[in-house]
């Protein structure tokens, strides 16, 4: 956003984030609706601009697209449109995972569940092939880059870390020298936010204190749920990858150590994530509300994604003096083809997993051709929503 264009209002900014957090469906396929909404819809920030924000919040631990929603926050209107953007892209996941929750405790019946989940897996598979298409054009535009994105595709494959992945392709693209000539440049990503403010101190400090003193009432009234919490803000600030790393963490925990939920119960936890937009991390919510209800939801939502949120904004102004240098834009084109080669492993795998059969490898293609025909994602879905119940699950009653 340039320094001569008006102020973008936090309303705005909030529905619009709102909006992008309902529609947020498919690990790495966010970041295309992210992209869509704020690039080529919004035209808020440059394509140059979200790429360097993505390969930025790529580098770091914690939920990935919460961090990319802050960083657009951040370059938009400070640390309050970091706020604003990161709580906006939450709720709407946070909102339908809690009356999940509640449906599942209370009368334990998820073959409604089940039923959507198996057609917006197919529909989710649509959206990761799509955004795997756009951001190839984007991004693999030199054989340099498309080395890279098909030996990360080959690490991933074979389970190596995620971190050792990002740093290798980071290491090889400084080795091939990937530069402007060999691939499209990142240019400068405009004017930015002015330095960190003192009023940016006192709200990260204020905000710290205020979780602080909610996790000490947690610990004063139920221990479990704070252990919870401290568990989960290890998580948040420390798996590299999201996603389901960040499963497999909080795994060990709630199940093998403490037992707060049974495997069956976890698995059914994720099976809520996956229907529900939003980040894997989201599956916090369904862990709190099992302990605590309402307040354990709550709290477990704040702990699992605030590491997040303050990792970015205390890291981006040193990012900012870094960006322009050669180096740091060949690191970000390194980490941008892994990231290519990774959406093609989660687009191999997901595809695997839902499209077992006719109907589902149907409704795929009538997904993946309504977005070719620039249909409207929330009419997509929808439409989706009432396939999948009537075929998956009252047909199969029936």
């Amino acid at each position: 956003m340039k320094s001569d264009e008006p102020m973008i209002p936090l309303g705005v900014l909030f529905k619009r984030f709102l909006n992008i957090g309902a529609m947020a469906y498919g690990g790495p396929a966010i970041a295309g609706e992210i992209k869509r909404a704020i690039v080529k819809e919004s035209r808020w920030i440059s394509e140059p601009e979200f790429l360097r924000g993505m390969a930025f919040c790529q580098m770091l631990p914690g939920a990935t697209w919460v961090m990319l929603s802050t960083y657009i926050g951040y370059r938009l209107r400070g640390i309050w449109g970091a706020f604003i953007c990161a709580v906006a892209f939450v709720l709407p996941a946070f909102a339908m995972i809690l009356i999940l929750s509640l449906i599942y405790f209370r009368w334990g019946d998820l073959w409604l569940i089940q039923s959507l989940f198996k057609g917006f897996g197919a529909i989710v598979v649509s959206l990761i092939l799509n955004a795997f298409i756009g951001f190839s054009r984007t991004i693999l535009s030199g054989w340099k880059v498309l080395l890279i994105a098909v030996l990360s595709f080959a690490g991933f494959f074979f389970r190596w870390n995620i971190v050792v992945v990002f740093l290798l392709a980071a290491g090889l693209a400084l080795l091939l020298r990937v530069t402007k000539e060999s691939n499209r440049p990142l240019q400068a990503a405009g004017a930015g936010r002015a330095p960190r403010s003192r009023m940016d101190f006192l709200f990260l400090g204020g905000l710290a204190s205020a979780i602080a003193l909610l996790l000490l009432i947690s610990y004063l009234f139920h221990e479990p749920l704070f252990r919870l919490c401290m568990s989960l803000s290890k998580v948040g600030a420390l798996a590299f990858g999201g996603g389901f790393t960040v499963i497999a963490l909080i795994q060990y925990d709630v199940v093998e150590k403490f037992h707060w939920v049974t495997t069956k119960e976890f698995l059914d936890g994720i099976a809520m994530g996956q229907v529900t937009p939003g980040p894997v991390m989201i599956t916090a919510t369904f862990l709190g509300y099992k302990l605590a209800g309402l307040w354990g939801a709550a709290m477990a939502t704040i702990a699992g994604f605030s590491p997040s949120f303050f990792i970015i904004t205390l890291l981006m102004p040193y990012y900012d003096r870094l960006k322009g240098m050669p180096a740091v834009q060949t690191i970000e084109q390194g980490i941008l083809g892994s990231f290519i080669g990774m959406l093609a492993l989660v687009l191999v795998n997901f595809g695997r997993a839902a499209l077992v059969d006719l109907p589902s490898a149907l409704l795929f293609f009538a997904a993946f051709l309504a977005l070719l025909k620039k249909v409207d994602l929330p009419y997509i879905l929808l439409i989706g929503a009432v396939l999948s119940v009537l075929i998956f699950g009252v047909f199969q009653i029936a």
